[in-house]
């Protein structure tokens, strides 16, 4: 490999280059090695990442906590830190630990507020004329620009507020919903880090895998 190469897939900050550099030393007592492994890991990743979905739906936080440490271990052997650090947290976060404080709601799978577009509705509209309140006061005034003159009258009915959308709430430690939803946080995280190793490596063995 050029150094380069070696250089810029270094300054990606995506592979720990110690743990790296010693693959591509393997290539020389068995060429193409190094490719063999990363090709293989992207093959583990796309799998467990399928695992580790239907298990999300099925809320098993024991087989979401051994699938994180069975891919932590795979991308750490390659060196892939970025994608290494986030199946630690579901690992650790499957047995219900929360070993790095992480604040829920910085999470990124978190439910989304409610729209923005509801702030243009207004808070109150009035009911429509057959629904009026019969109890309402009615004003009579006297149109005196007219003749002849007549009068007209003006109906003031009570406004009834729409009801408000309920405001989504965070769940207790004690839910396991709490550690699915940081569950989806680490593994969102890890795939877009897997999504670029991928991309860097390719273009560091000149492949697409």
């Amino acid at each position: 490999m050029g150094e380069d190469k070696r250089q810029k897939l270094q300054d990606t900050g995506l592979v720990d280059w110690s743990v790296f550099s010693e693959l591509l030393v393997m290539d020389e007592d068995e060429e193409g090695f190094s490719l063999f492994l990363f090709k293989t890991f992207v093959d583990q990743v796309i799998e467990t990442f399928q695992s580790l979905d239907k298990n999300l739906i099925s809320k098993d936080l024991n087989e979401l906590s051994d699938l994180g440490h069975y891919l932590k271990g795979s991308a750490a052997a390659i060196g892939l830190i970025q994608i290494s650090s986030q199946c630690e947290r579901i690992q650790n976060y499957g047995h219900k630990m929360n070993f790095d404080n992480f604040d829920i709601n910085e999470s990124s799978s978190s439910d989304p507020p409610a729209s923005s577009s509801s702030s243009s509705i207004p808070a109150s509209v009035p009911e429509p004329i057959s629904k009026l309140d019969s109890s309402a006061p009615i004003v009579v005034s006297k149109d005196e620009s007219s003749t002849p003159i007549k009068d007209s009258i003006t109906i003031q009915n009570n406004v009834k507020p729409l009801p408000q959308p309920p405001t989504s709430s965070i769940p207790s430690e004690d839910s396991d919903d709490f550690w699915i939803i940081l569950i989806k946080d680490a593994l969102h995280k890890a795939r877009d880090a897997f999504a670029e190793s991928r991309v860097a490596l390719n273009e560091f063995f000149d492949v697409e895998y």
